[in-house]
């Protein structure tokens, strides 16, 4: 029976005179703790080991006056233990063992595979606007001591991968919207896994190890949140599957959230109906449900309390009142003018801003950031800052929800114009294809290689080997000014390279059928929403340019949401006071956007990415900004998601039909016997280099004498064939006579090369009709003759003869 330990640690407060940081230690090569922020440690203040900081927890000086609400555990923690059974499984959790000295350490453990997650915090008194994405770090760190090896990199250390990139990506998605509004203070979340068998993936324990830390932590935070996954299998849904398991999958599910909400859906597969996904979603939220409630057990009996932090990211409400009286009607013309593309509407809205500003200063309403008086209806620019995305989600809900608009005049369910190109790049590029949606641009080309080009991988799951290799760049041309730094925050990169690679895999021929891998480049070159789904339908229009063949056509789309109260334990707008906040329906508190925009993206609860073919769903990511996913709008969101997709399915095939692909690149296949393969690859693989330079194409060679190819074109890729079927003598007919070329002579024979490139011997005895003394009596180099195929000698090689054609040339 597999175990699941979760180890949970106090945090550690340093105290000087008048400043309080939180103290923790660094070790390079774990991360286990780390001091996020100031460089300077103040000494702990020393306590009676009777002074339990469980027991008697002590109150610092307000935060107003500089200080946290929190204790000090003295560097000593009390250890205890706790069991619980979930899904047949012992949950077993400790505290106070590793990482004492971090803000909160959790570790989570499910049979050898063991994850510890920790926490470390600063408190911010800083004055100037800072974004909270750029406050939140999340570190994933694999070692491969945890499986007892050694990296075979060359300074033996372990590399971060697509693949480690992907899981901090979903750690920060499974935590980040649970933290409250306008907490902009350094946190740093470390996911260390500890050992492993290499038979689980540890992902969900590190989510359930970091939940775990951030819960019985002081940090304002509202989890926890546990984490599963799952794989159906012949109709049965497995439990925390092994990688052998994984691999015979027909799909997994990672799910994240409590048993009502879900924060992080990933699902991978070759094709799955609505139905079944709900049936299997709804099955991982009743076990992360059981995780929640363990995790809550440990936090009663770490009896940690949460400190008072003010969220310096909010703005003072009386100067929000006095720029809505200014803005709002502005911002909600802005998104209401139908005339008015994404990149227009973000310079005519930061310019609206700069109004703002300038006529509050005429007004003399401005405050520098030193003399900011909450109440007193006066501004500093962080207020504008802070007030700003509020006053444009307002503008956004009381469209969507009260009005059923969009900005650009879109409704609810509609997408925007979309356009699909196919070979749009010439010269040697073996596929292209340019996907428009609106503003959004995306262009990918596709290089098809041979199995040996396939990326190794290696890491605590074992070696393996990429069959497709997907590149995502960020976006080239940025669709409004002023957003760099929120660009690079919702283009996840790497993670996203990830993520599209997991959904094109599945897709792919067996390897033994088509031995050939696939590299996708994504370039966005306009921005106008989230590009993951933009890049994937531009890759199976680059795919089908190459003329790769994928097992099914696939296209992908965005379903968003908007409600009107989105922060845990608020009130709903429309029962706020304030004029500025009114026109939103009270009966309408939840809608979803097909096809999300910009502004959208930005400003919205969350975002699922969704795609598929015509019968099922092939891959899912959800991502929450605001609040999680609720079970019972998941039916719904995927309903939408499948009338879209069948909308881009139907003018994505139709943009297939009308391709010419007479001219397209080729695959091919040629059998030759097993005693060939040498004369085909020829010494150090002289040959066969020599052959894939000629024409620029790719050959594979099996041990079972079948033989692979791809080609640019239809002529260069009969020429491929044509000349490994010279090469290894099963082009040359018995009795046909062909021209040659005298490449060299030697004592026993001329060596001439065939016009199809093929180089073989001409035996003296073959050189003419009556007997030869000496070879340069008969030939010289640079000689063209014909000659007649004989047929194959005892060693099965092909005989040339030149008798009776001696003047045939």
């Amino acid at each position: 029976m597999r175990r699941i330990a979760w180890d949970v640690s106090r945090r550690a407060i340093c105290s000087t005179e008048n400043r309080f940081v939180f103290r923790a230690t660094f070790s390079s090569s774990t991360g286990l703790c780390q001091q996020a922020g100031r460089t300077e440690v103040s000494k702990v203040k020393e306590r009676n080991s009777s002074s339990s900081p469980r027991s008697n927890p002590q109150q610092l000086s307000n935060p107003a006056q500089g200080g946290v609400d929190a204790w000090a555990s003295g560097g000593a923690s009390s250890v205890f233990q706790t069991q619980a059974e979930v899904q047949g499984r012992t949950l077993t959790f400790e505290t106070g063992r590793l990482a004492v000295q971090a803000a909160g350490a959790c570790t989570a453990s499910e049979g050898n595979t063991q994850v510890l997650g920790t926490v470390s915090f600063q408190h911010d008194d800083g004055l100037r606007f800072r974004d909270h994405l750029q406050q939140f770090e999340v570190e994933y760190v694999e070692s491969m001591a945890a499986i007892g090896r050694i990296p075979g990199s060359s300074n033996r250390r372990e590399m971060v991968g697509e693949r480690e990139m992907a899981t901090r990506q979903c750690l920060a998605r499974a935590l980040k919207p649970l933290f409250p509004q306008g907490f902009t203070h350094t946190c740093k979340v470390t996911a260390t896994l500890l050992a492993s068998d290499g038979e689980l993936d540890p992902v969900t324990i590190a989510i359930n190890a970091v939940s775990a830390a951030l819960a019985a932590s002081s940090i304002p935070w509202h989890g926890p949140v546990g984490a599963v996954r799952l794989c159906s299998s012949n109709g049965n849904l497995i439990f925390s599957p092994t990688t052998a398991q994984l691999a015979e999958a027909d799909f997994t599910l990672l799910y994240a959230g409590t048993s009502n909400d879900a924060y992080v859906l990933q699902l991978e597969g070759t094709g799955i109906s609505e139905d079944a996904l709900m049936a299997a979603i709804q099955a991982a939220a009743k076990v992360a449900g059981q995780a929640v409630e363990a995790q809550k057990v440990l936090v009663r009996q770490a009896e940690t309390s949460k400190v008072s932090i003010p969220m310096r990211a909010l703005p003072d409400p009386a100067a929000l009142t006095r720029i809505a009286s200014i803005s709002l009607s502005r911002i909600e013309d802005i998104l209401r003018d139908d005339a008015l593309d994404c990149l227009q509407r973000g310079n005519l809205l930061d310019a609206a801003k700069a109004e703002a500003m300038e006529a509050m200063r005429s007004a003399g309403a401005v405050r520098s950031e030193r003399l900011r008086t909450p109440g007193s209806s006066l501004v500093a620019s962080s207020d504008l800052d802070y007030a700003w995305p509020i006053l444009q989600r307002h503008a956004l809900e009381k469209m969507v929800l009260g009005q059923n608009l969009r900005p650009g005049g879109r409704g609810l369910a509609d997408l925007r114009p979309v356009s699909f190109q196919v070979d749009v790049l010439g010269g040697g590029v073996h596929g292209s294809g340019l996907f428009m949606q609106g503003e959004a641009q995306c262009l990918v080309t596709a290089t098809v290689g041979r199995d040996l080009e396939d990326r190794r991988t290696e890491g605590v799951l074992g070696k393996g080997s990429d069959r497709v290799v997907v590149h995502y760049n960020s976006p080239i041309a940025i669709a409004s000014q002023g957003r760099t730094e929120r660009v690079e925050a919702l283009q996840e990169g790497r993670a996203q390279s990830w993520f599209l690679q997991q959904a094109l895999t599945p897709l792919l021929p067996e390897s033994s059928e088509l031995p050939f891998v696939l590299r996708i480049v994504a370039n966005t070159l306009g921005l106008a929403g989230p590009t993951a789904m933009h890049a994937l339908n531009a890759a199976v229009l680059a795919a089908s340019s190459a003329n790769f063949p994928l097992a099914r056509t696939i296209a992908g789309v965005t379903i968003g949401c908007f409600s009107s109260s989105t922060e845990p334990g608020q009130p709903a707008a429309d029962d706020r006071k304030g004029s500025w906040q009114a026109g939103i329906p009270q009966a309408r508190r939840r809608e979803l956007v097909t096809d999300v925009g910009l502004e959208e993206a930005e400003l919205g609860d969350w975002i699922l990415q969704v795609c598929g073919h015509d019968q099922g769903i092939s891959a899912l990511q959800l991502d929450c900004h605001r609040s999680g996913l609720p079970l019972d709008h998941i039916e719904s969101a995927l309903d939408r998601a499948k009338r879209a997709r069948a909308q881009l399915l139907t003018s994505m095939r139709q943009s297939l039909q009308q391709r010419d692909s007479a001219d397209g690149p080729r695959f091919g296949k040629v059998a030759i016997p097993k005693d060939a393969i040498g004369r085909l690859i020829g010494p150090g693989g002289s040959s066969i280099n020599a052959l894939q330079d000629r024409f620029q194409a790719r050959v594979v060679v099996s041990d079972m004498g079948t033989v692979h190819f791809y080609a640019p074109n239809p002529q260069q890729a009969a020429a491929v064939k044509s000349s490994i079927e010279v090469l290894t003598g099963t082009g040359l007919q018995e009795g046909a006579v062909y021209a040659c070329t005298v490449q060299s002579i030697r004592d026993f024979g001329a060596i001439v090369k065939l016009d199809s490139g093929q180089e073989m011997l001409l035996h003296i005895s073959e050189l003419a009709d009556h007997r030869v003394r000496s070879v340069e009596d008969e030939v010289r180099v640079g000689q063209r003759l014909a000659v007649r195929c004989k047929g194959k000698d005892q060693r099965g090689m092909m005989r040339l003869s030149r008798r009776g054609l001696m003047n045939a040339l």
